[in-house]
């Protein structure tokens, strides 16, 4: 078990300050789902160049209320206004969390693009796919191999939905692509992810239960009603984009079998 947490939206003047607040406290809200490591990549944007777009990324062998204190990219970070975060905290199944490589988030390139991504669920026989792929692992962690399968693909949205179905085991996945950030977020029946768009509308948060979403809102902003707007899980099966302008869009629907379970 692992947690995912982040937000996509162009963020006002003045409001960067509380985004962040708010993005530390979804960390530490999720560190009951993992204190082996935390990580996140966010892209910068300006008011002035708002589609010059900048990689920040920082990953390490801790628990998130200590990352988040301490870790000086994340400290920074407060500081540089962003479009898209995506964050991990890590609860260690394959490969030690001392070695920083098999943590998240993971990053890939593939015609001309790079991208960041995070995972919560366990890859069944990564080896295996990497052949498949044609592909050779660099570290321990079977999570690695979502990275590349997208990287082959290459194409995010249909690199998600091979993800889907072509690998097996649990798998909630959300990619950022750098250069747009744009981030794209998927689930299968067996892991959960869920997304709240604020009440100002031009800021959507993510994360893997409700609770975390809740309890953040109501930690940082104040009482959940009066700062949430729309509040649901992502449905199984579906590969969505989340856009820096607002907009929440489905660009595939996978196979009827991943609609099957309980998340």
């Amino acid at each position: 078990m692992c947690g995912i947490i982040g937000i996509v939206g162009n963020v006002r003047e003045g409001d960067w300050h509380e985004t962040h607040d708010l993005l530390t406290e979804l960390f530490i809200q999720s560190m009951e789902r993992g204190k082996d490591a935390t990580g996140f990549a966010a892209i910068t944007s300006s008011l002035d160049h708002p589609h010059r777009h900048r990689l920040i990324t920082a990953k390490g062998p801790q628990a998130a209320d200590e990352f988040t204190s301490t870790n000086p990219f994340w400290k920074t970070l407060r500081r540089m206004r962003c479009c898209s975060v995506i964050g991990h905290v890590r609860w260690m199944t394959s490969g030690p969390a001392s070695q920083n490589q098999n943590n998240h988030p993971f990053v890939g390139k593939a015609n001309g693009f790079a991208f960041s991504v995070v995972h919560n669920g366990i890859i069944s026989q990564p080896e295996e796919a990497a052949d498949r792929l044609g592909v050779k692992l660099t570290t321990e962690c079977d999570s690695e191999v979502i990275e590349k399968t997208i990287s082959v693909t290459g194409d995010l949205p249909r690199g998600i939905r091979r993800c889907l179905t072509d690998l097996r085991g649990s798998m909630a996945i959300v990619a950022v692509k750098h250069r747009t950030g744009t981030v794209w977020l998927a689930r299968d029946a067996q892991r959960p992810l869920w997304v709240a768009r604020l009440r100002d509308r031009r800021r959507m948060v993510f994360a893997s239960t409700p609770q975390i979403i809740m309890r953040a809102v109501e930690r940082r902003l104040g009482r959940f009603g009066d700062h949430v707007l729309d509040f649901h899980p992502l449905a199984t099966g579906h590969v969505y984009a989340l856009t820096p302008d607002g907009r929440l869009i489905v660009a595939f629907t996978t196979p009827a079998r991943l609609e099957e379970g309980a998340g």
